[in-house]
């Protein structure tokens, strides 16, 4: 029996999300992701969830790029989550097949701490970009990283 949309999307825990998260469907899992507003202590619960959704090839893509675009409202308090999300996007920028989702990932880079360290790798990355789009996106992305800097 699918899980109504109301209660995913009304979920009021991080835990809560996670847990019914598999049982929804797509539009569900987008609605869900798309209101999310993490509390300061979710986030040990969320980054990890967040990334392995923005992993995940069999996931349609416009939840994966939901997932990406949440990561920088965690709590970054624990220096270790920002790196491991920064790495895990820049994966996802370099070896992803889908153009929204290397897209989504490059932008997100430059909302998270230390950010200023995946300038110049970021850039050689874009180089090498077979999509206009996304190398466009992404060098906006840069500038006004730069420019908030």
């Amino acid at each position: 029996m699918p899980v109504k949309a109301a209660a995913i999307v009304g979920c009021m825990t991080a835990r809560e999300l996670v847990d019914r998260f598999g049982r929804a469907n797509a539009e569900e899992r987008f609605q869900a992701l798309r209101l999310l507003v993490p509390g300061k202590t979710e986030s040990p619960v969320l980054g990890p969830f967040l990334l392995a959704t923005a992993n995940d090839v069999a996931e349609d893509d416009l939840v994966r790029v939901e997932a990406i675009r949440a990561i920088p409202l965690l709590d970054f308090t624990d220096p270790d989550l920002a790196v491991t999300c920064r790495e895990a996007l820049f994966r996802l920028v370099g070896e992803d097949e889908d153009w929204d989702v290397r897209n989504a990932a490059g932008c997100a880079v430059f909302d998270l701490p230390g950010a200023q360290d995946s300038i110049e790798p970021m850039r050689a990355m874009m180089a090498a970009e077979p999509e206009e789009l996304v190398r466009e996106n992404v060098s906006a992305a840069i500038s006004l990283f730069l420019r908030r800097s």
